[in-house]
Formats: structure tokens, C-alpha cells, sequence
């Protein structure tokens, strides 16, 4: 994964002349935002979530050390800054030096030499960093907003988010602005020789979208396996009026963009549209259904009108225990409801079109809300026989439901030996995802949203594997980002209430006196005289 990098000067000629002055991909670095002001580079910061910034001292609003000295408290070590300036002060050198930025460099004395030393060195200590975080779990890399994501429209587009309330929480957590009025969904499947670099040429293919798509329109794109993802398009009233010329044009591009660089293929099928993004499902559905019944060589087709013949075989019966299994982990209940889904298909006689669509929906739940679900799948089967691939060349239903017989059979045994260390790793995220947003007034439901867990079901695992009610882990995390903020020096205790979300400095006193025995003043009293 590339090395995410935000640029920020007040200086237009600097800020382009940064930004041409190394050659960035060969350093495995991504321009991800560029920045004018402090402010500018605040928000990017939080959006974006680099892994290092070059920036002036100087700057409009708020200068570059006020924005790492803020960085600091709030991410911690990373991102790392190298910090330009006009000026040779010894002060601003200390100060920065202090604050541990990786560099300090003169503007007027700046050569691409010079930078591209303090940028290698920036990289040998995001190394080092990382190497001494150790990633034990990998849904807390910097990839678990997109991971989050995936998830949730992996739930919208098969209609298992349960209530227009959880569609608008876990809308707001992820940060997903649904402000167009029309949403289309394109269900894409990747064609590529190279085999053996699947991995890699999946999220290369990827990133090219996102990167060429954003140029044109607002989308969303979500992997679904490494040979499909979903494209969601956001579009105006203007731009629905005529979306399937305008989608395919920017298609049409893309795609050409795409075979260049990577020789990477991709078949299109685009949905009707709907206003409601809550029923993207609808859009999802009629793209597979036309994926399903490719009949040529076209490579984009967009549905022409909404399409209810053949429609597709129910799932709602089975939702709430599909939802419960996944995100319960159990491999029992899973294992029913999928026998359960596989009879049904062959009592109802369904058509083999219908039987595909269904089992490949369950595939796609599997690998996107289990846990390291892609190698789950892939261990159900084998790869002699395709691999769990072999769904998308099936003629009948009789094969669909040996599939999910069989999909059933390898996440049983898989889920029975990993359950326990699934759990433990569930609550370590969910705990770094409290540290992490410690500044906000958390609250179990919301958290449970956003991971995609009942209520009472993640405070049962919470305290299981915490020791401690989440509410006890969530005010022992505020209390100690408190003692941290006091330790620093810059907030009085009111200033720290507001910032860690207390309803008041009282209440705040209150919660820290239980926890630590003293009051905030106390506490205080007691830093000065030990530094005194």
C-alpha cells in the first residue's frame, strides 16, 4: 500500500513546485491532498488519514507547528511532519525538534536532494513505527474505513441493514454523503491473464477506478470478491436525465485507462436507478440480473428500464438469522440457515439464474462481513475445482445448492477452531476504535453500528473479553487521555471536559475523582510537584 502524503504551503508556486520536485510513485508514495492553510490541512488530516505531511511553519489561520503539535495529541506518532519555513529561527527549530518532527528545512536552501533525504528518512521511521505496532490485527490498519464501508454496502446493497435509523447512524460514522438525488449501481466483474497477481492487480484495478472515476462523477466503489466489485454512482437531477450515456461514456474511458496500464478487462452491468440510496438494493439486483442473462460481447451495458420479470428469489425469511450468524460468528446457526436456503431453492424449482444470484449474494456476505473472510471462503474449497469461483459457471440450481452445502460445511469447521480468536480480535478493534475516537461521546449503539453487531450482543462480547462493561472501558479511556492532555500542560480541566465530550466540567471531576481517587485539581497539584 502506498504511503499517504499531504502537502500544505500558502505559496501557490511552492506548493506546485513540491509536488513535481521528486518523482513520488517511484518512492511508493501517493499525493493523497494539498493544502493553502492550516485549517485546509486540519480537515484533510482527518480525512484522509496520511501516513506523513510536508508543510510551511507559516501559514494562514494556523501554522504548521500548531496543526503537528494538535496532530500529535490526537493520532499520536503518525502521521510524521517535515516542516518548511522562510525563516532561520532557532526557536522554530526547537520547538519543532521538540514536537518530533522527522525534519526542518530552509525554504530558499530546499533542493531535491535535501528533500528527498528527509522524505527516505520519514519512510525508514514509518517502518520502524509500524514494525513496533505489529499490526496484530488487520482490521485496524489505515485501510478499516474502507473495510467499514465495504461492509455497509455490502448490507445495503442485499437489504440486511435492518431500519432507515441504522441506515442513517452507520451512514453518518463512515462518513458517506448520499447529497445527490439519484443512485445507480454497477455490478463489475474483472477479467485478467495474469492470475498468479490477482492480489495485486485487484486493488491496482481499484484505485485506477476510484482515481479516473472521481474525475467525472461522485462514486462509491466496494470490493466484493477479487473478481467483482460494485460502482455505485451518486448523480444530479441534471446528470440523471441522461445517466446511461453519460455513465457509459465515462466508462468507456475508464475501462480503456484500466486495459492500458494493468491489461486488466472489465465486464459493466449497470442498474436502474433509484432516489432512495436506502434501496440501492434494488439498483444491485437488476445489475447482477443483467450481468446473468449477458448474452454478447458488450462490455457496459445499462439497464433500460426497471426490470421485474424473473425476479429474484426471496431472501427476507432468511435475513435476520443470516445477520445473526455473521456477526455472532456461529458456525451452527450458519450452517442451518444456509441448508435451510438451500432446500428451499430446490422446492421452489427456482430458475438457475435466480439460484446463482442467491448463493453468489451469500458468497459476497461471506468474504465481506466474516472476519478474514476471503481466505474462510477459499478454504471451503478446492482449488482443483475452481475454487469458490466455480459458482459463476454453474447451469443449475441442483449445483447452487451443493454450493452452500458446501460453503456451509468449510466455514462450520473453519469458524469452530477460529471463533474464540475472531471474538478477541473484534473486541481489540472495537477497543482502538474507542482510543482513537476518545473526543466524542460514544455510545454502545452507535459503536455496535458501526461494526455491524446487535446492542446486546457486543456488550455481552465486550465484557467477555474486556473484563469491563464497554462504558467502563470508554471512561477509562477518556480519563486517561485527560491525565495525558494535563500532563502536557495545554488545557485547563474545562478545556478537557469540552474536548473529551463531558456534559460539563463538573460531571467531568465528578467521573474523574471516581476513577482516579483525586479530583482534576488534585491530580494537577500533584504533576507540579513533580516536576518541581
Amino acid at each position: 500500500m502506498a504511503t499517504k502524503l499531504i502537502i500544505a504551503d500558502d505559496e501557490p508556486l511552492v506548493l506546485v513546485g513540491l509536488q513535481s520536485m521528486l518523482s513520488w510513485n517511484e518512492l511508493g508514495i501517493e499525493i493523497v491532498a494539498v493544502a493553502r492553510n492550516g485549517k485546509q490541512l486540519e480537515e484533510a488530516i482527518a480525512k484522509e488519514k496520511p501516513d506523513l505531511v510536508i508543510t510551511d511553519i507559516k501559514m494562514p489561520i494556523k501554522s504548521g507547528l500548531t496543526v503537528l503539535k494538535e496532530s500529535s495529541k490526537t493520532y499520536g506518532r503518525i502521521p510524521l511532519f517535515i516542516l518548511l519555513t522562510s525563516y532561520e529561527e532557532f526557536s522554530f527549530v526547537k520547538e519543532a525538534l521538540t514536537l518530533q518532527a522527522v525534519d526542518y528545512l530552509v525554504k530558499l536552501e530546499l533542493t531535491e536532494q535535501s528533500l528527498r533525504t528527509s522524505v527516505t528518512k520519514a519512510l525508514g521511521m514509518l517502518e520502524e513505527l509500524k514494525a513496533e505496532r505489529g499490526h496484530t490485527f488487520p482490521l485496524l490498519e489505515r485501510s478499516a474505513m474502507q473495510s467499514f464501508r465495504d461492509k455497509f454496502f455490502v448490507r445495503l446493497f442485499n437489504g440486511l441493514i435492518d431500519s432507515r435509523q441504522s441506515f442513517e447512524t452507520q451512514k453518518h460514522e463512515l462518513q458517506i454523503s448520499f447529497d445527490e438525488r439519484w443512485y445507480a449501481v454497477c455490478y463489475a466483474q474483472i477479467h485478467s491473464k495474469q492470475e498468479e497477481a490477482e492480489v495485486n492487480l485487484y486493488y491496482s484495478t481499484v484505485g485506477m477506478l476510484k482515481e479516473t472515476l472521481g474525475r467525472y462523477l461522485t462514486t462509491y466503489i466496494t470490493s466484493l470478491d477479487l473478481h467483482h466489485l460494485a460502482i455505485t454512482f451518486c448523480l444530479t437531477d441534471e446528470q440523471v436525465q441522461h445517466y446511461r450515456t453519460i455513465i457509459r461514456q465515462v466508462l468507456e474511458k475508464t475501462l480503456q485507462v484500466i486495459y492500458n496500464y494493468f491489461s486488466v478487462q472489465l465486464v459493466c452491468c449497470v442498474g436502474h436507478t433509484v432516489q432512495d440510496p436506502y434501496h440501492l438494493n434494488e439498483s444491485f439486483l437488476s445489475a447482477r440480473q443483467l450481468m446473468a442473462c449477458r448474452s454478447d460481447e458488450r462490455t457496459i451495458l445499462v439497464a433500460e428500464r426497471r426490470n421485474n420479470e424473473g425476479s429474484s428469489f426471496n431472501l427476507d425469511p432468511f435475513k435476520a438469522r443470516l445477520t445473526s450468524a455473521f456477526e455472532e460468528l456461529d458456525a451452527a446457526r450458519l450452517a442451518k440457515v444456509l441448508e435451510d436456503i438451500a432446500t428451499e431453492l430446490e422446492q421452489q424449482n427456482i430458475h438457475s439464474l435466480q439460484a446463482v444470484e442467491t448463493a453468489s449474494n451469500i458468497l459476497y456476505m461471506a468474504i465481506t462481513l466474516l472476519p478474514d473472510g476471503q481466505n474462510l471462503v477459499q478454504s471451503a474449497f478446492p482449488d482443483e475445482g475452481g475454487g469458490y469461483r466455480q459458482i459463476y459457471s454453474f447451469a443449475t440450481t441442483a449445483q447452487c445448492s451443493a454450493y452452500l452445502r458446501q460453503l456451509a460445511a468449510g466455514l462450520t469447521e473453519q469458524l469452530q477452531s477460529r471463533r474464540q480468536d475472531y471474538r478477541a480480535k473484534v473486541v481489540a478493534n472495537i477497543q482502538q476504535y474507542i482510543k482513537e475516537h476518545v473526543t466524542r461521546k460514544l455510545n454502545l449503539g452507535e459503536v455496535a453500528l458501526m461494526f455491524g453487531f446487535s446492542q446486546n450482543y457486543l456488550s455481552s462480547l465486550f465484557s467477555r473479553y474486556s473484563g469491563c462493561s464497554f462504558v467502563e472501558y470508554t471512561t477509562n479511556a477518556k480519563i486517561a487521555a485527560a491525565k495525558e492532555m494535563m500532563a502536557n500542560g495545554d488545557y485547563k480541566v474545562y478545556e478537557i471536559a469540552d474536548k473529551l465530550g463531558f456534559e460539563s466540567s463538573f460531571y467531568f471531576s465528578k467521573v474523574f475523582k471516581k476513577v482516579e481517587g483525586v479530583s482534576p485539581r488534585q491530580y494537577l497539584q500533584h504533576l507540579e510537584r513533580k516536576r518541581s
